[in-house]
């Protein structure tokens, strides 16, 4: 497909998708003219909030769009973006990753969402209060762990980092108070090893992304896909280079690039799959990998946590929509990644937004981002409800 001039001049890469559509609406959607607007807010943000950008639009159980912006970094010599770039998901990994994983555990019987953490993680057991906290806690993000301090400052290696989470005080009553932290999930991607019998990486490989034809979703990317990873930050505090290819957060570059937190690379292809998953009742290529029951039990709003908009794993917007603006639905399931990253399940539209950048690059102070994925969200589901309205 050639592009038009308008998208050649804001530097807008269209991917032709490969799936059949009911004519006229195929034909709108590679026409883009539904989204004109809503790919130029995107545009507007290049070189603001962030370097670059892939977007993945899918209504109705397809994909629509998949379109790239900007370049790959802030360098004036960077290429343009491509619409395979491989992404830090930073906290992405969280509903991605470990919370899909819990729920194919919960699926098999082998995870109790109410038994005590301790029960799965005995080492977790020792320190006063921690006999309380729940698998449900730690999904809902309402444990009471906290502390000011940051774990890698003080870790040289994995078990060092883990064995800090083991003794951190409570802070508050389990289930009192919602406290989004990292370690809840690093615990639960213990949780998972523990109950898979094998590592994170290679039980998500095994039991979701390779089912789902994620070929470019996986921890600690090889070498050979650098070219398609865009740079994150320039570390001038920890490692004292720019981060490129292996995981941007601390913490989990000190548990070895693996973590129930932060660590995944992926493409917005691949994480369509798993939004089609959500949005198919658990049903992909004509298998059921999660029980719809399963999939209900983690994606349904846990109002018990006070002052949580949360699910399980997942958030979900507030009144104000969140990242996702005033156009928000209110059962939406969605996830933001420090690094520029966040998806955007839309259960009443049957549609979902993927917004893949790296604002850090090249540097976190940009903090810009969280004004961009509200104008951008918002222009895009003006944008599905008009292309709804016309089908």
């Amino acid at each position: 497909m050639k592009l038009t001039r308008r998208q050649m001049a804001l530097g807008i890469g269209i991917a032709v998708i490969a799936v059949p559509l009911p004519e006229d609406y195929a034909a709108a959607a590679a026409r883009g003219s539904r989204f004109d607007a809503a790919w130029a807010e995107v545009q507007a943000w290049v070189g603001k909030a962030f370097p670059g950008a892939v977007v993945a639009v899918g209504m109705q159980g397809r994909l629509v769009a998949l379109r790239s912006f900007g370049r790959m970094s802030a360098a004036p010599d960077a290429p343009p973006m491509p619409r395979d770039a491989i992404f830090d998901l930073a906290s992405l990994t969280k509903v991605i990753g470990t919370t899909t994983a819990a729920e194919l555990l919960y699926d098999r019987g082998l995870l109790d969402l109410d038994r005590p953490v301790a029960e799965y993680l005995p080492a977790f057991g020792g320190a006063p209060g921690h006999d309380r906290i729940t698998v449900r806690h730690l999904l809902s993000h309402s444990s009471g762990l906290f502390t000011s301090e940051l774990l890698w400052q003080h870790s040289r290696n994995r078990q060092e980092l883990l064995a800090r989470i083991d003794h951190m005080p409570l802070a508050w009553e389990p289930g009192s108070r919602y406290q989004y932290r990292d370690e809840n999930m690093i615990l639960m991607g213990e949780i998972v090893e523990r109950l898979a019998g094998k590592p994170l990486g290679r039980f998500l490989h095994d039991a979701v992304f390779e089912p789902l034809g994620m070929k470019d979703t996986g921890f600690n990317p090889p070498a050979r896909r650098i070219a398609r990873i865009p740079p994150t930050e320039q570390d001038d505090v920890f490692r004292h280079r720019l981060i490129r290819g292996e995981v941007h957060d601390e913490n989990a570059f000190v548990l070895g690039g693996v973590a129930g937190h932060a660590g995944l690379f992926s493409t917005a292809a691949d994480l369509a799959q798993v939004a089609q998953l959500y949005l198919d009742h658990g049903r992909r290529h004509g298998r059921q990998l999660l029980k719809p029951a399963s999939i209900a039990a983690f994606t349904t709003r846990q109002t018990v946590v006070p002052g949580s908009s949360r699910a399980l794993g997942w958030d979900m917007p507030d009144a104000s929509g969140g990242f996702a603006g005033p156009r928000a639905a209110p059962d939406a399931l969605m996830h933001t990644g420090f690094t520029g990253t966040s998806i955007y399940i839309d259960r009443s539209r049957n549609a979902f937004i993927i917004l893949l950048s790296n604002r850090v690059n090249p540097s976190r102070g940009n903090k810009r981002i969280a004004d961009a994925r509200i104008a951008i969200h918002t222009a895009l589901l003006s944008a599905i409800d008009a292309a709804a309205v016309r089908r």
